[in-house]
């Protein structure tokens, strides 16, 4: 995987829907109809050409979004999209976007410990400091901010923060003497009360693991998504095993929150609203430049003077994700 921020169980699909049951064409209200991949492509040219940039934008998106189109063609309308964007008027009332509702479940305390490999007992007591929390408060602003930029307005995040006070003292353990993760199980109790007042889109928790009191609790993966878990509600659920430097020490950028969220975005719009999977890239699969890796993104290329993949990221948000898509989408059947 080309991302830094994950590790080799970076998405945890905690019920997927069987291939097979997944048609190649999205399974949208009855009033949508499949287009004619040379109509649509025949209005965005004449809408050029006549100097129709919103209107030529909105029908190389249809190429992507309703027709049948082959990965060809979907690449032309992808170059002529990411061209016309910035020239077309985006949403920017974000009273008219449409609702994404995440619970933020902060856990102030880790009181955990387990045995290693040297049976060696290690105890941690690990605390979320006011200081700490301003950070991920404003990761999760920041990335609040992503969505609804680079949806074009589309899409808002409405964020409910919880800070739990009581230590969290279960964490799942994927052997004997770890690695360890606060997966949907370990978490729920504490997060079921919160969950009750309203149903959410996602839920990311947020459980401190860094070495800054005592040794590091070692994890499998520096954050993890499931694309719908059955705890909450199916919602989709985000596990973060926190870190003080994530992602750059004394920033709250958003990044790591983007690139799970669009793990979760990905599954949705091949297993719940049924588009072919390929239109959506892995958020995993962004390529630096002269990297020519099966699997990658190969319109996109990580510059050297990129620290990191929200550039990447805004290319699976504004060319490959089109507005009528946004305005679709939905974390449940």
């Amino acid at each position: 995987m080309s991302s830094w921020w994950l590790g080799a169980a970076a998405w945890l699909c905690a019920c997927a829907v069987p291939a097979a049951e997944t048609p190649s064409f999205p399974f949208l209200a009855a009033s949508t109809q499949t287009l004619a991949v040379a109509d649509c492509r025949a209005r965005a040219l004449a809408a050029e050409q006549a100097g129709d940039k919103p209107a030529a934008l909105t029908a190389w998106e249809r190429v992507i979004d309703r027709c049948r189109a082959t990965e060809e063609q979907r690449t032309e309308a992808r170059a002529r999209i990411r061209a016309l964007r910035p020239q077309a008027p985006r949403n920017t009332n974000r009273a008219l976007a449409r609702p994404w509702k995440v619970l933020v479940v902060i856990f102030r305390r880790l009181d955990f410990a387990w045995t290693d490999g040297r049976q060696q007992r290690v105890e941690v007591h690990k605390l979320v400091s006011p200081a700490n929390e301003q950070t991920i408060r404003g990761s999760v602003a920041a990335f609040g901010e992503h969505v609804f930029e680079l949806s074009s307005g589309m899409l808002r995040v409405d964020a409910d923060i919880h800070v739990v006070e009581a230590p969290l003292t279960n964490l799942h353990a994927a052997a004997a003497h770890g690695p360890f993760s606060a997966a949907p199980h370990s978490v729920f109790r504490a997060v079921d009360p919160l969950q009750q007042a309203k149903p959410y889109d996602t839920v990311i928790a947020y459980v401190k693991f860094d070495a800054d009191e005592g040794p590091e609790v070692p994890a499998p993966f520096t954050a993890a998504t499931y694309g719908s878990v059955r705890e909450f509600k199916g919602a989709g659920f985000i596990t973060v095993p926190w870190h003080t430097n994530y992602p750059y020490p004394g920033e709250a950028n958003g990044e790591m929150e983007v690139h799970e969220w669009l793990h979760q975005v990905d599954w949705v719009y091949a297993h719940v609203l049924r588009y072919p999977n390929e239109l959506v890239p892995s958020s995993d699969e962004g390529r630096r430049e002269g990297e020519n890796r099966p699997g990658g993104d190969a319109e996109y290329a990580r510059t050297a003077a990129e620290r990191g993949w929200l550039r990447f990221y805004r290319h699976i948000m504004e060319d490959h994700i089109t507005r009528q898509m946004w305005a679709e989408i939905r974390s449940r059947r």
